[in-house]
C-alpha cells in the first residue's frame, strides 16, 4: 500500500440518525444489518487498525437508507469535516423532493458535492430510475458549482441495464462540471455485470467507478483492461467491510460469509475455515492486488487507485 491513501466511500453517521429497521427490510437488504452506524471516532479507529503507519483522507457521507434522519445526519458529517484529525471531506445525502437551492446552500457551508440513493425515491425503488432519486434540476445546481456526485445505480440489473447506461451516459453529456464516481463498479460485484456494462464506458473518460465493497478480482481485472487504471477509485464503503468473511461469486450473483450473528447469515463455512477470516476490506485489497498482477500492471496502478485517481477529482495535489 502507498504512504498516502485516499478513501471515497466511507459512511459515517450516530445511531440516533436511523429510526427503527424492520425485519422485512432486514431480509431484503443485508447490508442494513451491518453498517447503520460509524461515529468520526470509530472511523479513526477502524483507519488506525486497517491501516497502520497509513495517512489516510476520506470522502464521507451519512447513511442512504428510508429510515435515515438525513438533515441530522448532514449536519453531523459537516461538523465532522471541520475537525482536522478527521481528514476528511464530506457528500450531502439528497432527497430528491428537495429544492437545488438546498443543494448550494450545503456546498457553500463545505460539501464536496451531493450523494443520492435509489432508497430515499419517492417511488418504488425496484422501479425507481436514476432521475427518480437524482433530478435534473439537481444535477443542474451541481453541474453550476462544479461538484462531486457519488452516485449508486437502481433497477436489478446494475451497470448491465440499458436504462441506466443511457442516462449515466447522458449525464456525462449534459452536465460536464459534474465529476462522477459511480459506486462498487455500478454494482458489477459479478463479471458477467461487468461485461455487460463496462464496455459502453471505455470511452466515456469523466466518468469514474469505485471499487468499494467489490471483492471479485475478476470484475477489478476485467474494468484494468476495459476502462485502464486511471478511473478506478479506492473506497472501503466503511463500516460494512469490518466484517470478517469471503464472499463466493457465482454466475450473477454473490454469496456472503461472514462468523458474525446476523439474522441473515445462514451459509456457514467450518469452524476451522471461520477461523482464518480477516475483513472483508483486506479481501477487496487482496482482489485489487491480484487484479493488477494478472493484468501485468505494476505498483504505479495501485498507487493510482488508492492515491492519485482520486487526489485529482478532490484536487489533493499534482502528481
Amino acid at each position: 500500500m502507498p504512504r498516502k491513501i485516499i478513501d471515497c466511500h466511507v459512511h459515517v453517521g450516530l445511531p440516533e440518525h436511523c429510526g427503527p429497521i424492520s425485519p422485512a427490510r432486514l431480509k431484503a437488504n443485508w447490508a442494513l444489518e451491518v453498517g447503520v452506524a460509524q461515529s468520526w471516532e470509530d472511523l479513526r479507529r477502524n483507519y488506525r487498525t486497517l491501516f497502520p503507519d497509513r495517512e489516510v483522507s476520506v470522502l464521507a457521507f451519512g447513511g442512504v437508507f428510508k429510515e435515515t434522519d438525513v438533515d441530522a445526519n448532514n449536519s453531523y458529517i459537516l461538523a465532522g469535516t471541520r475537525e482536522a484529525a478527521n481528514n476528511a471531506l464530506g457528500l450531502l445525502v439528497t432527497r430528491p423532493e428537495w429544492e437545488p437551492e438546498r443543494i448550494k446552500e450545503g456546498m457553500a457551508a463545505g460539501f464536496a458535492g451531493i450523494k443520492p440513493y435509489p432508497d430515499l425515491a419517492q417511488c418504488d425503488q425496484e422501479k425507481a430510475g436514476i432521475f427518480d432519486f437524482l433530478p435534473k434540476r439537481h444535477l443542474k445546481a451541481l453541474d453550476e458549482l462544479g461538484g462531486i456526485l457519488m452516485l449508486h445505480l437502481p433497477r436489478a440489473d446494475r451497470l448491465a441495464n440499458p436504462d441506466n447506461v443511457k442516462e449515466l451516459l447522458n449525464i456525462a453529456d449534459e452536465y460536464q462540471r459534474i465529476k462522477m464516481i459511480v459506486a462498487h463498479i455500478g454494482r458489477s460485484f459479478c463479471l458477467p455485470t461487468a461485461r455487460r456494462g463496462l464496455p459502453h464506458f471505455a470511452n466515456s473518460t469523466s466518468i469514474y467507478f469505485d471499487t468499494s465493497a467489490n471483492l471479485n478480482s475478476d470484475v477489478f481485472q476485467y474494468a484494468l483492461e476495459t476502462i485502464g487504471p486511471d478511473r478506478l477509485l479506492f473506497g472501503s464503503d466503511l463500516p460494512v467491510t469490518m466484517m470478517r468473511g469471503v464472499r463466493e461469486h457465482v454466475g450473477d450473483r454473490y454469496i456472503n460469509y461472514t462468523d458474525a450473528a446476523y439474522s441473515w447469515n445462514v451459509n456457514r463455512k467450518s469452524p476451522e475455515e471461520e477461523a482464518n477470516y480477516t475483513y472483508f476490506l483486506y479481501e477487496e485489497l487482496r482482489a485489487i492486488i491480484r487484479a493488477v498482477d494478472a493484468s501485468g500492471l505494476g505498483a504505479d496502478a495501485v498507487d493510482k487507485i488508492m492515491f492519485w485517481n482520486s487526489a485529482k477529482i478532490l484536487g489533493e495535489g499534482e502528481r
